[in-house]
């Protein structure tokens, strides 16, 4: 089951890449609150009505942005599953500018009518902070 989970997650972000609004919009609930945030100010959707505007949008801005996940974690708690992901994005302006950040994802699906959909999308690139030496709280 969470492998479903996680191609649902990977299956909306290849719509995202492409700008098919309808594939995106079909990925998502139909609830009134449905939610996406990403890192710019802009970047940020509340319900199907403005999600599919935010989508239009994106889809008519001009380069691409994908993400390679170095690694993913997916919890399930009945009809409600989380993703937890992080990896690199590429944002490619199509003018000859291509530059790498670290991006991070959480969302939050639930299963309706057997199909895993997603209910909340937080997206963003941390920003990059140099620590002193042997500072990883992660040791």
């Amino acid at each position: 089951m969470e492998e479903q989970v996680w191609e649902a997650f990977l299956a909306l972000d290849e719509a995202f890449a492409r700008g098919d609004v309808e594939a995106v919009s079909a990925g998502f609930v139909s609830d009134d609150d449905l939610t996406l945030w990403r890192s710019a100010e802009a970047e940020h959707a509340v319900g199907p009505d403005e999600l599919r505007r935010f989508t239009e949008w994106m889809s008519r801005q001009p380069g691409s942005f994908s993400i390679a996940y170095a690694e993913h974690r997916v919890h399930i708690e009945g009809d409600v599953a989380w993703v937890n992901a992080e990896g690199t994005g590429t944002w490619d302006d199509g003018e000859g500018t291509v530059k790498q950040m670290p991006h991070r994802v959480t969302a939050v699906f639930r299963l309706v009518h057997g199909r895993w959909l997603c209910h909340t999308r937080n997206g963003s690139q941390p920003r990059v902070v140099k620590f002193s030496e042997g500072a990883d709280r992660r040791a």
